[in-house]
């Protein structure tokens, strides 16, 4: 980069490198970051001990500015339908898109030359000795200071189209979150009503032998307990839904939409994802990275540029006087210098230094911040994966097998149907376990794809 800045310094054939280099760079950066935005596919079911049910038709997705609040419906949303929503409406990558046309404007007027300026008067008014002028003006511009403001507007540019891309995956992120929290949402649901079912059949057989002088009192009210918390549970599960569901049409920018449903499946592998992002080097590709090293860049471009201001720019005058007496006619020149004996610009070019400086502490603090997240994301998600296999190598096999010996044993009269209605309510809590940890999975697994900037997800 200091050959580069010399090379602005020392002739125009540095500042065509300059220019021709980085107006590359970000057209091939446009390319890269529109073309990562367009469809993918992504892989949903759903969960492995709920019953499958056929995918609604697809839903509208009229813009919510067009449409009544609560007018539009969405059911059986798949990921990517929720995606390609959220991208043809978030208000957060249309304010991107915005700072990118600003930040190319910032770029096309750093390197307008000043204007000339035309002046028009008279040197003295006294009859026949009266003198009319006209003149043009124009300021030199040297040392390249205008190109040197240029490339630090293109890098700056750069960084605009960077922070797109970061708020792009900033928005994956929230909705895949947001989508898997409301699929676990809807999946806790559907167990929760079973196990409601199975403790008003506990409550009700517990009745019936009390009344029959079999069972006891305490019993009774053990199991009337129960049922009440079941139902309380059911209650703060459905309510969490419905908070999902609106907190998901927000997020995709369609306030309006009334989810009804999504589908998809919780028990995707993820092993391959894990691998991927445990092998990738994501550190350096992501864009927040990125953005700080254009700013080491930028920086470095400005105090070039500080450093250069002491050079005064040359002001030409010329012109033409007419005299009302012989002679007449009159040509004018004139140059103007400032001379930088007392302001050399010491402390812009001190405080651009520092700049520089701090804009290379900034790339490893971002560094070290990315790691950071991405070790915190990454422990949630073995953890998470960890209780997923163990559920599904023990706990839920095992539960299944009780429920199996439970029935032959109520079949064969060697247990009481208590004991039957028991071994199913465990079933079904160890099922509300095994989803509470799928959930925590994807969530964990989704931020470490917004971190790695994955666009095949899982």
């Amino acid at each position: 980069m200091a050959s580069e800045i010399t090379d602005l310094n020392d002739g125009d054939s540095g500042t065509q490198y300059c220019s021709e280099r980085f107006r590359l760079t970000l057209r091939s950066s446009r390319i890269v970051a529109w073309v990562m935005a367009a469809a993918w596919p992504l892989v949903v079911a759903n969960v492995a001990f709920a019953e499958q049910e056929p995918l609604p038709p697809s839903p509208q997705t009229a813009s919510a500015d067009s449409a009544d609040e609560g007018s539009l419906i969405g059911s059986g949303l798949t990921l990517a339908d929720l995606i390609g929503i959220a991208e043809g409406s978030s208000p957060n990558l249309r304010q991107a898109s915005a700072d990118i046309e600003m930040a190319r404007g910032h770029w096309d007027q750093a390197g307008r030359y000043p204007n000339p300026i035309l002046m028009s008067g008279t040197q003295q008014l006294n009859a026949g000795q009266s003198q009319y002028l006209a003149m043009l003006s124009q300021e030199i511009v040297t040392k390249h200071k205008l190109e040197l403001q240029q490339c630090a507007a293109e890098r700056a540019l750069y960084q605009a189209e960077l922070k797109f891309l970061r708020r792009r995956f900033d928005l994956l992120t929230a909705v895949r979150q947001a989508y898997f929290a409301t699929l676990a949402a809807e999946k806790r649901v559907d167990v929760l009503t079973r196990l409601v079912e199975i403790a008003r059949k506990s409550q009700a057989a517990a009745q019936k032998l009390q009344d029959a002088g079999e069972g006891t009192r305490g019993d009774t009210l053990l199991l009337n307990i129960e049922l009440e918390k079941a139902e309380v549970a059911l209650e703060n599960a459905q309510t969490a839904l419905a908070a999902w569901r609106r907190q998901l049409a927000a997020v995709i920018g369609q306030r309006s939409l009334q989810i009804e449903g999504v589908s998809g499946q919780l028990t995707i592998a993820l092993d391959e994802f894990a691998a991927q992002i445990a092998v990738d080097d994501y550190v350096p590709r992501n864009a927040n990275v990125q953005i700080a090293e254009q700013e080491i860049t930028r920086s470095e471009f400005l105090a070039r540029r500080a450093d250069v201001e002491p050079f005064p720019n040359v002001t030409v005058q010329s012109g033409y006087m007419y005299q009302v007496e012989p002679l007449h006619n009159y040509g004018i020149l004139q140059l103007s210098v400032p001379l930088p004996i007392w302001n050399r610009n010491q402390g812009n070019r001190y405080a651009a230094q520092a700049a520089v400086g701090r804009a290379i502490e900034t790339v490893q603090q971002v560094q070290n911040d990315i790691a950071r997240q991405m070790a915190d994301a990454t422990g949630r998600f073995r953890q998470a994966d960890q209780q997923v296999r163990r559920f599904e190598q023990k706990i839920l096999p095992q539960s299944r097998e009780s429920v199996s010996v439970a029935q032959q044993g109520f079949q064969q009269g060697q247990f009481d149907f208590l004991r039957l209605l028991q071994s199913q309510r465990t079933l079904v809590e160890s099922s509300l376990g095994y989803l509470t940890s799928l959930e925590n999975r994807w969530m964990a697994a989704a931020e470490m794809a917004g971190i790695a900037q994955v666009e095949e997800f899982p």
